[in-house]
């Protein structure tokens, strides 16, 4: 269909009159500037009407508005599957012809982020066809649907126990200390939790630490070995490195982006990873939130909207990509002194704790470091009565790992590869584990 064809789009838009369901579902993609100039009042008329009296305008009426002659059709059946057909793929190639046009101005004002999102949008209009599921109609398929989100175990018992069993893949888990308290040493944490006890696939993107300082701490969480003996050590570890590497089903991916990162570049490397690897990680580590910019530009003055784009943004590649979400973000100088951690003392917008799922604060001072302790408050879950709980865990200095309690009696466990079509997540869930020390033959 050529776009600039005044007759086709004057018949598309006499079928979107005649049907009052071919308009109603076409309608919240319909904009007048994808019509030629001769159109463009009544395509603004049939929305304003339809907006404000929620039926479409007759043929008198909206030539005795815009002085254009339209006229009625008796749709048959393909008449009208045409006709949604064809409006949708009108609607989606004059979007992106408009956000290509667009695109030359933003890109002169250097705002790259709005172009991405153009585009994106362009390439995804379409006609929205699903009507929602019902809840007592549809229950086989809603009780099939949870079956295959189960609550995924982090590893530490009280924690999944507040949680309803773990974290869930769509949610985003974000956790706030005080500057230096511990954010990305629990992130890490987590991840490797979710690779050695379940076997999911993590992806770890750093915005502030290179890659060989994260990869530094996660060769002492897996070894036991401390930091300062990391080089001296060198044979001993890359000997539990491969025979880990060897039994394990799973891997962690690190990398390191740019601080001021959008969302839109997160997809970008989520792409580019899939398409070198061959799969998109079930985990998503972000090191950490408030480093990272919205896709469109705001004001470096309002951080309440800044966070909150970003927030929402990424929350909504954990849905596309079907992934577990960990970021973090810093607490303000009241934290510090504070005797009871809220919403307010996070640093930034509040907005961010609103879109999460999650929020728990990480309570780990000096003191505390020393006597090989760490807590972890509960400030929002969504999906559980846990709000204002705190647990405690244990801190293990050498390893840089944080364990549970009995951990002394309990090591790290990981399961093999998968033997049967169950859904993944069931499957991980439910292999017998083995200890990390039985991969290796010191």
């Amino acid at each position: 269909m050529e776009l600039e064809n005044p007759q086709k789009q004057k018949l598309l838009l006499e079928y979107l009159i005649s049907s009052t369901d071919v308009f109603s579902l076409c309608q919240p993609i319909l904009r007048s500037k994808y019509f030629d100039v001769t159109l463009e009042r009544s395509v603004d008329f049939m929305l304003k009407y339809y907006n404000d009296y929620r039926a479409i305008p007759s043929p008198a009426q909206i030539q005795a508005e815009t002085s254009n002659q339209l006229q009625l059709h008796k749709l048959t059946q393909d008449q009208t599957e045409y006709a949604i057909k064809e409006v949708e793929t009108f609607c989606r190639r004059s979007a992106i012809k408009n956000s290509i046009l667009e695109s030359v101005q933003l890109y002169e004002k250097e705002d790259y982020g709005k172009i991405e999102a153009n585009f994106r949008d362009a390439i995804t209009t379409s006609v929205y066809r699903r009507a929602g599921v019902g809840l007592f109609e549809n229950i086989c398929e809603l009780l099939g649907r949870l079956e295959q989100q189960p609550a995924i175990p982090t590893g530490y018992y009280e924690f999944d126990q507040i949680l309803g069993g773990g974290l869930r893949r769509k949610e985003m888990l974000l956790l706030s200390a005080n500057s230096g308290g511990g954010k990305s040493i629990v992130m890490a944490n987590l991840g490797l939790n979710f690779l050695l006890n379940v076997g999911l696939k993590v992806l770890y993107l750093s915005f502030e630490l290179p890659v060989e300082m994260v990869a530094k701490r996660y060769l002492s969480m897996v070894t036991h070995i401390g930091q300062r003996e990391i080089l001296e050590r060198k044979s001993e570890i890359e000997h539990i490195m491969v025979q880990a590497h060897e039994r394990l089903s799973s891997d962690l991916f690190i990398e390191r982006l740019s601080v001021g990162t959008t969302p839109n570049q997160v997809r970008s490397f989520l792409r580019e990873f899939e398409l070198r690897r061959g799969f998109v990680p079930d985990v998503i580590i972000l090191d950490y939130l408030d480093l990272m910019n919205p896709n469109e530009k705001v004001s470096a003055d309002n951080v309440f909207e800044k966070d909150k784009r970003v927030s929402e943004q990424v929350h909504q590649i954990l849905n596309d990509y079907n992934m577990i979400g960990i970021t973090a973000s810093q607490q303000n100088r009241s934290a510090v002194t504070a005797h009871e951690l809220n919403h307010s003392h996070i640093a930034g917008g509040i907005s961010k704790i609103n879109t999460t799922d999650i929020y728990v604060s990480i309570i780990f001072n000096d003191m505390m470091r020393a006597a090989g302790e760490i807590h972890f408050e509960f400030l929002k879950t969504r999906s559980s009565d846990g709000v204002g709980k705190r647990i405690e865990l244990r801190w293990n200095n050498t390893a840089l790992r944080v364990e549970n309690p009995d951990s002394s009696t309990k090591p790290l466990t990981f399961n093999g590869k998968k033997t049967d079509n169950k859904s993944v997540d069931a499957q991980k869930l439910e292999k017998h584990s083995s200890r990390l020390t039985d991969l290796v033959d010191l």
